[in-house]
């Protein structure tokens, strides 16, 4: 055993691997993360979306209708952006103008088409116009 690897009277610091390389354990534990990682990317993330407390709230003061077909709409939005890379984004709907976080899945704010007037949205990456 190699002199570096010894700590102490005879106590090894590392133990190598029989039969391997510890470099060829590694490269192969390296390939199989990507490859696990490029299969979970390339499936759809499809489901529901989580309301926050905030967004809720909001829903509720502005009266903006949330029902099953907005929330599948919003669904099948993020998926879309989800395939283009998106993060944060403003989606516009007859009924109103929702802020989702993409990789969560989550609304986070909503505001009715009457309060988008004169408004500033701030920190998205992209918006997606539907149903208007």
């Amino acid at each position: 055993m190699d002199p570096r690897l010894i700590i102490g009277p005879g106590i090894p610091l590392v133990s190598p691997i029989k039969g391997r390389t510890a470099g060829a354990a590694g490269q192969v534990q390296a390939g199989l993360f990507g490859k696990v990682l490029q299969q979970v990317m390339q499936q759809p993330a499809t489901g529901k979306v989580t309301v926050s407390q905030h967004a809720e709230k909001r829903l509720q003061e502005r009266g903006i209708p949330f029902g099953a077909d907005t929330q599948a709409l919003l669904s099948d939005t993020i998926d879309e952006l989800r395939a283009k890379g998106a993060r944060d984004s403003l989606v516009i709907t007859r009924d109103g103008a929702f802020l989702v976080n993409v990789p969560s899945r989550t609304l986070v704010t909503a505001m009715d088409i009457g309060e988008m007037q004169d408004r500033i949205v701030t920190q998205i990456d992209s918006v997606s116009v539907k149903n208007v």
